[in-house]
């Protein structure tokens, strides 16, 4: 059942939204985190699913790789200190600086809906949201999860100076067709001050059940906004930030790893910073959100790649920043990075490397040329396997 709320576009609606949310949760204790981000800690059997599913078998994760002119390094990520035991912690939103439109569920991440235009189940009246900006590579193929390494930035946005929804994503997505909307999960590092108060990387998931009409709970939404996500690990959660950035031209990369696996009924998603050693399974979306069919059961389509969002009255005028900056012809050190892009090919884990094609939406809010671009490099023989180089807008 979706919770629906009285709320009005304003600061006022969102005050009201967080006290109806924050009246959902057993919240025991509260910490802040060292960049001062409030941490809600709650049991983790409270979550509306009785005790949290069993994660995933560990599986290994890619190690670091050094070879000539490619060297990866973990950033540093803003831990708090440990909750209370057999509890989780909910990143609590910031009423004075989050969006009222990701709270009301007027303001769905819709620009899903453009990175594949050629979809099975595209409707006449599906939106065609104005203002997002791709570079992305993609494949149709029938999966059950995916992972990748994403090389960290600090985009810059908001340039020129914009209502301050604007967002850089740097992403994966995985979708289903089979029923009349779009059902998708989303993980990656977004830089988003209307999401997250701040102007750095944060990680960030996102699923919507009905084609990104509407956020609510059990429907659709960012993190832990509205329910649906469900929280296992005790440290690491949607919505945390990551700390430094990679430098042109600096060897040593910044780098996170990102993974979705379908397991028992529940689309997991792992992350790692670590060198080497198994994913940090932070929590699960169940697949019985999306209902009888459709994601319940597999993707059928998986991207990597770029979002940029201007929420400027002409998006066709913003410079903000997709990656580095820097174009994929700049190449590595330069331009942002994705590498050992695959996706999972069997229910038990198995995997494949990724062959997607390179997509760029050229027309995205009917602009005349797309200043964002991608170079792919599938099946590539080298230590990054299928990989790829994405940004802009500067040369």
């Amino acid at each position: 059942m979706t919770d629906t709320y009285d709320l009005r576009d304003t600061s006022e609606g969102v005050a009201d939204w967080l006290r109806t949310r924050q009246q959902t949760m057993r919240v025991t204790e509260t910490t802040t985190t060292p960049a001062g981000h409030v941490l809600d800690w709650i049991p983790a059997d409270s979550q509306g699913v009785g005790e949290p599913a069993a994660p995933p078998p560990p599986g290994p994760v890619l190690p670091r790789y050094g070879e000539a002119g490619r060297l990866t390094a973990a950033p540093e990520l803003d831990l708090s200190e440990p909750g209370p035991d057999g509890h989780v912690p909910i990143l609590r939103p910031d009423p004075a600086t989050i969006s009222s439109r990701l709270v009301t569920g007027r303001g769905p991440k819709q620009g899903g809906l453009r990175v594949n235009i050629n979809r099975a189940n595209l409707q006449a009246t599906d939106p065609n949201p104005a203002g997002y900006f791709h570079a992305t590579s993609a494949q149709t193929v029938t999966c059950y999860g995916c992972e990748g390494w994403l090389n960290v930035w600090d985009p810059q946005v908001d340039i020129p100076s914009s209502p301050g929804d604007d967002h850089s994503i740097s992403q994966t997505w995985l979708q289903n067709y089979q029923t009349p909307h779009v059902q998708s999960i989303e993980a990656g590092l977004t830089v988003d001050k209307s999401l997250n108060g701040d102007a750095a990387n944060h990680l960030f998931s996102y699923f919507t059940t009905n084609g990104y009409t509407s956020d609510g709970d059990n429907v659709g939404g960012y993190n832990r906004l509205h329910k649906g996500w469900v929280q296992y690990d005790a440290s690491i959660y949607p919505g945390i930030r990551i700390n430094g950035s990679s430098g042109l031209g600096n060897p040593q990369q910044l780098e996170i790893g990102i993974k979705f696996q379908l397991f028992n009924g529940n689309w997991w998603l792992g992350f790692s910073s670590n060198e080497s050693g198994p994913w940090t399974w932070l929590g699960y979306y169940p697949a019985s959100l999306f209902g009888t069919s459709g994601m319940t059961t597999l993707a059928q389509w998986m991207s990597f790649g770029g979002e940029v969002y201007s929420a400027l009255a002409n998006p066709c005028s913003t410079t903000d920043q997709m990656g580095s900056g820097r174009h994929a012809a700049a190449g590595y050190s330069q331009a942002a990075f994705q590498r050992n892009l695959r996706y999972q090919s069997t229910t038990g884990g198995g995997l494949a490397n990724m062959t997607g094609i390179p997509e760029v939406d050229a027309a995205a809010s009917g602009c005349p040329t797309n200043q964002y671009t991608i170079q792919c490099f599938m099946n590539s023989g080298s230590s990054f396997e299928s990989y790829q180089y994405y940004g802009g807008p500067a040369a």
